[in-house]
């Protein structure tokens, strides 16, 4: 453990934390456009630049380690006068109606907080492109952060982001595609999370701002992602990831994060309804209960308890599933519970259980990072399990041997 002081407060943080995160933890917040906690740090756009007692020049706390019994301030008169001018040499070539048009942005936050004005001038050849189901892109706001090319490369590992030119001329836009339709991205939406700007953003947020949020857990596949669903007047309006979650760490892929229209669909049922001779109707929810209840009763003193049986779902949490069985076994008293795992994972669970002991995963999502080898056989993570898919790409791209063995090419 390491002890200093930022700004006066005493933080002792663990060996190895950044000056940015030792003074989070201070409750010192340091302005910054170019870090993001899921990418390596960079110190690119230099505002998060801070003094240390000692230190011939100021350094960047993004990627400066905590050192024991450093003394940092971090907002004195030049540092603030150097951001106020970083901000302004940005906002040279920035659009003002953007910054009216969508104020909670972090890049525009920043701007009112040092009195800065965006220039107003265009960005002379600025990618622009509206034919993307989930994403806008508008790049006369782009700062050129990179935190969009990163993200994409680092996090979800489609490359899709690309920096063409350089200096004043460096712009940036899909590889090798004319639009972001046509280009490799899998609208993992990671991109639009980590921009500051709205350079590139979810078209989903045309909904308004969200006024609450509310984190849950993604029902689509297994892995257990976490999010938080943001909804304004009763209706989703924006996804996004749970920024601590030990699954997906900030990371969502397409249905996860896009995925959520069924919620508010015209078509929905949302009250129950019961089918009678005449047809359907809708009934309440305390009618449609006591009716199945009143039936099962009917059905197991007629024919015996072993006469129903009870189905598990994947999609359910364990609670819920535990309440399931515990539903069958003691109220309807029937030990005929199933679920689709037995089903179609059989030949895996029958072939880890002999050779691990148990039918049952036996390491974490976290031992990908840990592993020299992975051995992907009979699946397709990629596709059916994105957030995780990612994690193997990131782990071969560190120097991760993967041995693929599937009858299919994935």
């Amino acid at each position: 453990m390491v002890e200093l002081n930022i700004d006066g407060h005493t933080v002792t943080v663990p060996d190895g934390t950044s000056l940015l995160a030792a003074a989070r933890a201070a409750g010192v917040e340091i302005p910054t456009l170019c870090h993001d906690d899921r990418l390596a740090p960079t110190g690119g756009c230099r505002l998060c630049t801070v003094e240390v007692e000692g230190h011939a020049r100021p350094v960047t706390a993004c990627n400066t380690p905590a050192g024991p019994g450093m003394v940092v301030r971090t907002a004195t008169p030049d540092l603030e006068s150097m951001r106020h001018d970083l901000l302004g040499l940005l906002a040279a070539e920035y659009p003002a109606a953007a910054v009216d048009e969508d104020p909670a942005r972090p890049f525009h936050r920043l701007l009112r907080r040092y009195g800065v004005p965006a220039g107003g001038r265009e960005k002379a050849g600025a990618f622009r492109d509206d034919t993307h189901p989930y994403l806008v892109a508008d790049f006369t706001r782009c700062i050129d952060c990179l935190r969009c090319v990163r993200i994409c490369d680092e996090v979800q590992g489609q490359f899709v982001w690309r920096v063409y030119g350089r200096g004043a001329d460096q712009r940036i836009r899909p590889a090798g595609a004319a639009t972001l339709l046509e280009s490799d991205c899998v609208s993992c939406g990671a991109c639009a999370d980590t921009c500051p700007t709205g350079a590139v953003r979810d078209r989903a947020g045309s909904g308004g701002e969200p006024d609450t949020w509310v984190r849950t857990t993604c029902a689509y596949c297994g892995v257990g992602c976490e999010l938080e669903a943001g909804s304004r007047e009763g209706r989703v309006v924006r996804v996004r990831p749970a920024a601590d979650a030990p699954v997906n760490r900030g990371h969502l892929c397409v249905k996860g994060r896009y995925a959520f229209g069924y919620t508010h669909a015209p078509d929905r049922l949302v009250r129950p309804r019961l089918r009678t001779a005449s047809g359907w109707r809708d009934i309440s929810w305390d009618e449609a209960i006591g009716w199945l209840a009143g039936r099962l009763r009917e059905i197991r003193d007629r024919h015996g308890p072993d006469s129903l049986a009870v189905l598990g779902s994947s999609r359910g949490t364990n609670e819920e599933n535990y309440l399931a069985q515990k539903f069958a076994r003691v109220v309807l008293g029937t030990n005929n519970v199933d679920g689709c795992a037995r089903v179609c994972h059989a030949p895996t669970a029958t072939g880890m259980a002999a050779t691990l002991g148990t039918g049952a995963a036996t390491n974490s999502f976290a031992d990908i990072e840990a592993a020299r080898t992975l051995f992907v056989f009979g699946a397709n993570p990629t596709e059916n399990h994105p957030v995780v898919g990612a994690r193997l790409k990131q782990a071969a791209r560190r120097g991760a041997g993967v041995v693929v063995a599937d009858p299919r090419v994935t």
